[in-house]
């Protein structure tokens, strides 16, 4: 049974050695620099307490060198265990000659670990020292506490605080299963092997204070222990070695200042908190901007309600009115047509009329242009002049003459009169044209018309003011007529004197020879009277046929103004009904954007509280513990790598450490 533990406990210390080099050496390096590969043997009592220490060292590539390789050492008793190289040795300095060869050399120290362990036991609850457990049963604890007494002041996040090296322990005992039953490990695991069980334990020391994990997580500190506790049933107890392995190495290939996520995490983290301010920004400007709107919408509200009363219901009401005065309209256009038919009739008659006055000034004219001449030859041949006066003066050509003169005058003074009726004839146009203007917005051809209207009106207002001026009783055409009147009466009343008394006709000759040239001057006058009377008589005609043509399509536009107007009626209804929906629609538009307010008011508070209970608190997290944690983690991780051996080391050497504690067994002999 001895043998077999024995056995055992060879083949886990060389499992844990050989897991030390994996561990610590997974690639071989071939450069020229030395590594001091250092592993402490360590014999303790069954409480863990030194006996004696014992240092195996590796210079790693001194065979590289050459020739000699220098070294640092406190060790004493050193001897070659892997060869026939010497050294000498000056103090602490040894130098070896290496030759072409590696250096495996040995010494012992009673210099202090940096870390320990201590094991106490107990039995069925009651503390009891390792030798009087021998022989004894009951419920056994083993409690197995590693001590770590190497640390060192690191400056973390500003401040001073304390790293112990991080050394990774591991602790192996073999329990043979006659003596111990229903054995198990809180911090470990148990190995069952046929006859016997392995119980592998492990401890972390120092490592929850240097990272201060409590602070961050009680859980993580749980895990992160510096201790374990192996309970099982024994039955004649006897103790077993333990074997401990321990090193500083384990966390060498672990650089976080390679890894690049940690410093996406605090950009990201940074980007976070931002992110969290903008989004508390933008829901306060969304609970205002809401606000604002709900504001805005019961002005929108009011507007239209207004907008129905002031503008839509005035609008229908106009329409209404409107169209009720269609009939009216209709009937005043219907006259208005009559009248401009009965206008045009006149019109064209008062054309005639001036064509014929005309015609006649001119006839008189041309009779009369030669008076002059032919009372030349009469001055010349008297005789035959009185013969001429005599037949002149006869009854029937007087009357006639006299007649005609005095026809004359007398149509001047009826022309003037007609025109004075026509004139007033127009205050009727004026009426329809007064009446007509409203209409001008709803139809082209209504504008067109009444322009139309205005202006012919205008052109034979200007006209008959001119003819009226022209046959006026102080015009030039009137004292023309008046004066041939009362000159064809002079001159026959003379003709009937000369021919009454021949004696006298020399005398009334002077006489008219003296009177010629003025009434030849009248009738001249007359004649151009007749001529200005008739220059607007073509624009008379056309006018009035352009103010007939307007008044059919006057007719015509009011038939589709009167279409327009049902349409318009129509129109307005449905406006009107259109409105009333518009205001019930801003009403629930209005009421929408008081519950949308109230609601992103209630959603900007969320996200304020979301920010500062979710985001902020993250943040702060992460500012607070978890990067603190990191730069913990990385001052720990520098520590590691810092500690390269336990016996002393050449400044230019690397080096690495490993300690392999075996406890004695308490057993029968």
């Amino acid at each position: 049974m001895k043998k077999n533990v024995k056995y055992f406990g060879k083949t886990a210390i060389s499992g844990l050695l050989a897991l030390s080099l994996v561990l610590s050496n997974g690639v071989v390096s071939y450069g020229e620099k030395v590594k001091k590969q250092e592993t402490v043997f360590v014999n303790a009592g069954a409480d863990g307490s030194v006996t004696s220490t014992t240092v195996s060292d590796w210079l790693e590539h001194s065979g590289s060198q050459g020739g000699n390789v220098e070294d640092f050492s406190h060790l004493t008793e050193i001897k070659n265990v892997k060869g026939d190289e010497t050294f000498d040795q000056a103090g602490q300095d040894v130098t070896w000659n290496a030759g072409d060869k590696d250096i495996y050399y040995q010494g012992t120290t009673d210099k202090e670990l940096p870390v320990g362990l201590k094991i106490s036991y107990k039995l069925d609850g009651e503390d009891i020292a390792p030798q009087d457990l021998l022989g004894k049963s009951g419920q056994l604890e083993i409690h197995v506490e590693y001590i770590n007494k190497s640390k060192q002041t690191k400056v973390v996040e500003g401040e001073k605080t304390t790293i112990y090296t991080p050394f990774v322990m591991v602790t192996g005992m073999i329990m043979d299963q006659d003596v111990y039953s229903d054995v198990k490990v809180d911090n470990g695991k148990v190995i069952n092997e046929g006859s016997n069980c392995i119980v592998v334990g492990y401890g972390l020391p120092g490592l929850a204070e240097s990272l201060q994990i409590e602070d961050f997580s009680e859980d993580m500190a749980d895990k992160l222990t510096s201790d374990f506790t192996i309970e099982a049933h024994v039955e004649n107890c006897e103790l077993g070695n333990t074997y401990t392995y321990g090193s500083s190495a384990l966390f060498n290939e672990m650089d976080l200042d390679d890894v690049e996520e940690l410093d996406e995490i605090e950009d990201k983290i940074d980007d976070l908190k931002e992110a969290g301010e903008e989004l508390v920004d933008g829901a306060d400007t969304l609970s205002d901007g809401a606000g604002t709107f709900a504001e805005k919408m019961g002005e929108f509200e009011d507007a239209v309600k207004t907008y129905k009363k002031d503008g839509v219901q005035k609008y229908v009401k106009g329409v209404n009115s409107l169209t009720g005065a269609g009939p009216e309209l209709k009937k005043g256009i219907k006259a208005y047509t009559s009248g401009v038919n009965s206008y045009v009739d006149g019109v064209n008659s008062y054309v005639k009329g001036a064509d014929q006055i005309a015609q006649g000034n001119t006839a008189l004219y041309e009779a009369t242009k030669g008076l002059p001449s032919q009372l030349k030859t009469f001055d010349e041949g008297l005789t035959t002049y009185t013969g001429g006066v005599d037949k002149l003066a006869a009854k029937e050509n007087v009357t006639a003459l006299k007649s005609g003169a005095k026809n004359l005058s007398d149509g001047v003074t009826s022309m003037n009169e007609a025109l004075t009726e026509l004139e007033a004839s127009y205050a009727s146009n004026e009426k329809i044209i007064a009446a007509l203007e409203p209409l001008e917005a709803t139809s082209e051809d209504v504008k067109v018309a009444i322009e139309s209207l205005k202006k012919v009106t205008a052109g034979q207002k200007a006209a008959i003011t001119k003819l009226k001026e022209e046959t006026a009783k102080d015009s030039q055409l009137k004292q023309g007529a008046t004066a041939l009147s009362e000159g064809v009466s002079t001159v026959m009343d003379s003709l009937s004197t000369l021919s009454k008394n021949s004696s006298s006709l020399t005398e009334a000759s002077g006489q008219l020879k003296k009177s010629m040239p003025e009434l030849v001057t009248n009738i001249k006058k007359l004649k151009e009277g007749g001529e200005t009377l008739t220059a607007n008589n073509s624009k008379l005609t056309k006018g009035g046929k352009t103010l007939k043509k307007s008044s059919k399509k006057i007719n015509k536009t009011m038939k589709t103004l009167a279409k327009g107007m049902k349409k318009l009626t129509s129109g307005g209804k449905a406006l009107n009904k259109a409105t009333t929906k518009l205001v019930q629609g801003a009403g629930k538009i209005a009421d929408a954007s008081q519950e949308l307010g109230q609601g992103t008011e209630k959603f900007a508070e969320g996200i304020d509280e979301f920010n500062k209970k979710g985001i902020v608190k993250l943040t702060d997290k992460y500012e607070d513990d978890i990067k603190p944690l990191i730069s913990r983690l990385r001052a720990t991780l520098d520590a590691g790598k810092e500690y390269k051996n336990f016996s002393g080391i050449s400044k230019n050497m690397d080096g690495e450490v490993k300690f392999i504690i075996e406890t004695e067994a308490v057993e029968n002999d």
